[in-house]
């Protein structure tokens, strides 16, 4: 038997090789986007109420280096630890010192207005602040309790805070009355240009 010599011969056709930068870019996509998932689900999800992790996408919306700042995370995590300041200052009239927690008591509560304002036009958002603070100030310093008021200016940052502290058992007077002159204070401050993230905060305040 004589094998028959073909005409034409066979070749063989490799499969192409995938691409490797294009496979790497792929993988890399598909784990970004994993890691998003996971992440949106971590700040969708509460935790138990002994360790909460303040729920971020819920906050208001803001800068990114204003979305971890205290008002926006503090309201969450003090809504469950049970911790309340209104049941904290009715324990001075028993006369005992409140107490957050095992070693951390203090008498003096403080409230405070807080905002940035700009270096544009020779600071002159920051002149109409102080100015916009001198009209209430003798306001704030007659409110029965109050122990100092304090003003924070950072020219780095562009902080301007006012910070107005209270004994513990006179602070719940002030915040039935709204913390007036608080509301006429911070409409100034809101009405002038270059001013910005006008927040407020209630905090204990204890010398150490």
């Amino acid at each position: 038997f004589t094998p028959r010599k073909m005409d034409t011969p066979l070749t063989v056709t490799e499969a192409p090789r995938p691409n490797s930068r294009v496979l790497t870019r792929k993988f890399a996509g598909t784990a970004v986007a994993a890691a998003a998932c996971l992440l949106l689900f971590a700040y969708m999800t509460p935790a138990s109420k002994s360790h909460y992790t303040p729920n971020l996408l819920a906050a208001p919306l803001a800068s990114v280096p204003h979305v971890m700042s205290c008002p926006r995370t503090c309201g969450f995590s003090a809504r469950q630890s049970g911790f309340r300041m209104q049941d904290a200052t009715r324990r001075f009239r028993g006369g005992a010192m409140a107490e957050i927690a095992k070693g951390v008591q203090f008498d003096t509560i403080a409230r405070e207005w807080r905002m940035k304002w700009s270096g544009d036009s020779d600071k002159a958002s920051l002149v109409a602040a102080q100015e916009a603070l001198d009209d209430v100030l003798a306001e704030v310093k007659a409110v029965p309790g109050v122990k100092n008021v304090q003003r924070v200016v950072c020219g780095g940052c562009l902080d301007f805070k006012v910070v107005t502290a209270l004994d513990a058992d006179k602070f719940g007077e002030w915040e039935t009355s709204s913390f007036a002159p608080e509301e006429k204070f911070l409409a100034k401050v809101k009405a002038i240009p270059g001013i910005s993230f006008v927040e407020t905060q209630t905090y204990t305040l204890m010398p150490m």
